[in-house]
């Protein structure tokens, strides 16, 4: 159902009309380019499936990694399987909290100044303590993400206010951004 419906919207996204400038991307790339790696999914869940059956993998590469990580650190149940997370709505709330300030400070501070300490402190809220790491990773993912979403995507992120933006403009020009 799903690939047929995805064939469809492929069709439908075949049809917009638009006046191409140039070599930029349409508004038909991203529609078509999503449909197209979901029937691509299709038919490689269609072949695996007349090829092994319809056996069902009950864990995958996620739960394999908390499982080796709960086996390295002692904190495997009783039967030796990985243990359910505790729950811990203290996090949970910090978390809602997190990106609730997030939304509210972003007009403000502009997408990398916002987004780079959202994301560092949301991966440590996550129990990950290799703050190195934490830190390259917020500040190379917003920068990736900015690119991403601004010079492919053509999405217009909050450059935030004075004097903010101008670290904003000085980034979108250190990357080639318009």
């Amino acid at each position: 159902m799903v690939g047929a419906a995805s064939v469809y919207l492929y069709y439908v996204a075949t049809q917009f009309e638009f006046h191409r400038r140039g070599a930029n991307l349409g508004p038909d790339f991203w529609p078509k380019l999503v449909l197209g790696l979901v029937l691509a999914t299709c038919a490689y869940e269609i072949v695996k499936i007349a090829l092994f059956g319809s056996r069902r993998e009950l864990t995958g590469v996620l739960q394999d990694i908390v499982e080796d990580s709960a086996r390295d650190y002692g904190d495997e149940g009783d039967d030796g399987s990985a243990p359910q997370g505790k729950p811990r709505p203290a996090l949970l709330v910090a978390g809602i909290a997190l990106t609730a300030l997030y939304v509210w400070v972003i007009q403000a501070l502009g997408f990398f100044l916002a987004t780079a300490p959202y994301v560092a402190i949301f991966i440590a809220l996550g129990g990950y303590r290799r703050w190195g790491i934490n830190l390259i990773v917020s500040v190379a993912g917003t920068f990736f993400m900015m690119y991403f979403f601004m010079k492919v995507v053509y999405v217009s992120l909050p450059v935030g206010q004075e004097p903010f933006a101008q670290l904003t403009f000085w980034l979108m020009r250190l990357m080639g951004i318009r």
